[in-house]
């Protein structure tokens, strides 16, 4: 008899600092293979170390971090190099270093991994095109093809929708739920709170965990909303006039 699954990814008591700050305190959670979860939170609120953590670049300081298996991890494209002389097919193709090695030739299955994963992000016409050639749009639809690529069980996207244009926005949701239908753990973040809408599971951060349910009730729990409700404004302080004598 086989036994339970165990979850993609799993943080139990899990704290993070950042020198003497600590992003994130006390975490525990749970993800399922085949499942989208939407990362959501202010600024500051400890979703790049989620991340982080998950995908190995970061150590917890307290608790543990479990994955089954790899994880792709996908940065934004506005953290590169502008000088990057690198191709589409280049940025891709590095995908599949973490299984094949740097030094290796790319077999006929690493190939078709990169082609496939061109064409799911609708690049295959760009491929030749250096990537600082690229819009905002296509620039980032090439690094979640990077991801695509690595056929990892488990998938981080940070802010992949952010300042895109409306057509590589949904390709980029289109190709979040391809990948969790095809089995992988999904996590991405995102200050769109609508595209949380298209996740099965919400987690809120707040430093802490706020909230971690499907977003129908996590975008109703009070918690969640005041973590996006304006904040009120204060008056200047003004020094006090003195009485003339």
């Amino acid at each position: 008899m086989t036994g339970p699954v165990p979850p993609a990814v799993q943080l139990r008591g899990v704290d993070a600092r950042h020198g003497r700050t600590l992003a994130l305190q006390d975490v525990s959670l749970s993800i399922e293979a085949g499942s989208v979860t939407a990362v959501i939170g202010p600024n500051g609120s400890g979703k790049s170390t989620l991340f982080g953590l998950i995908s190995g670049r970061l150590r917890p300081s307290a608790g543990t971090v479990a994955t089954r298996g790899a994880v792709a991890d996908v940065l934004q494209a506005t953290a590169v190099d502008s000088q990057l002389r690198l191709t589409v097919d280049d940025v891709v193709r590095m995908g599949r270093y973490p299984s094949r090695g740097l030094l290796r030739p790319m077999r006929r299955a690493d190939l078709d991994a990169c082609e496939e994963a061109l064409g799911r992000v609708d690049l295959l016409d760009h491929r030749r095109r250096p990537i600082n050639q690229l819009s905002g749009g296509q620039r980032q639809r090439a690094f979640v093809a990077q991801g695509i690529a690595q056929q990892a069980p488990v998938l981080l996207l940070d802010e992949p929708a952010t300042g895109l244009d409306a057509r590589s926005h949904q390709l980029i949701l289109q190709v979040i739920r391809e990948e969790a239908d095809a089995g992988r753990a999904v996590l991405f973040s995102t200050h769109h709170l609508a595209d949380a809408h298209c996740a099965d599971t919400v987690i809120a951060l707040a430093c802490r965990c706020v909230c971690c349910a499907p977003p129908a009730t996590a975008m109703d729990d009070p918690a969640v909303t005041s973590l996006f409700a304006p904040q009120p404004l204060r008056p200047p302080q003004s020094e006090p006039v003195a009485m003339a004598r």
